[in-house]
């Protein structure tokens, strides 16, 4: 009786193992949007800008203007734009997986266009400058940096900091 527990138990745990390994993705790890760095000048939450406290969609990560943007998964640009309000030049990825990436405060000109299909790791922009060529601000921003959101198919935001990254 026990020995033919202990073996259910094992092909059990064989079986569970094998659905198991075919659930995983490439999203499973994530590529970080700026390689190799770990600095974080403001997290997700609520924080204090400009003498006023607000909810910050995202993480900001400060680069020098030309820094390498990666796209953090496979996926197709569904928006590249300029916002004046907060996002100065920005780019919307939306992946595989249903969920969106948002990159903010980008140079002049982007490497992609819309409807492109990104892989994972593709760079797609640079860090852009606090004042653009045209003479306008890049957004609602303090100095260069990268601005980074995460919305789940829902539309609401995540941390990007509770992704799994490969190369942070």
């Amino acid at each position: 009786m026990i020995k033919k527990f202990y073996v259910y138990t094992g092909v059990l745990s064989l079986v569970v193992s094998f659905i198991f390994s075919f659930s995983k993705t490439d999203t499973d790890n994530y590529f970080y949007p700026i390689k190799n760095t770990i600095t974080i000048s403001s997290y997700y939450g609520v924080r204090q800008l400009f003498n006023e406290y607000s909810f910050h969609t995202g993480i900001d990560i400060p680069a020098s203007p030309g820094t390498s943007i990666y796209s953090i998964s496979n996926g197709v640009v569904k928006y590249i734009g300029f916002d004046n309000n907060g996002y100065g030049n920005y780019i919307i990825i939306i992946h595989n997986n249903l969920y969106k990436s948002l990159y903010a405060h980008l140079s002049d000109n982007a490497l992609v266009k819309l409807g492109d299909n990104i892989k994972k790791g593709q760079i797609i922009a640079y860090v852009g400058p606090k004042i653009l060529s045209n003479g306008k601000q890049n957004g609602n921003t303090t100095g260069p940096h990268l601005h980074f959101s995460i919305y789940s198919n829902s539309g609401k935001t995540i941390d990007p900091l509770t992704l799994n990254y490969q190369n942070r």
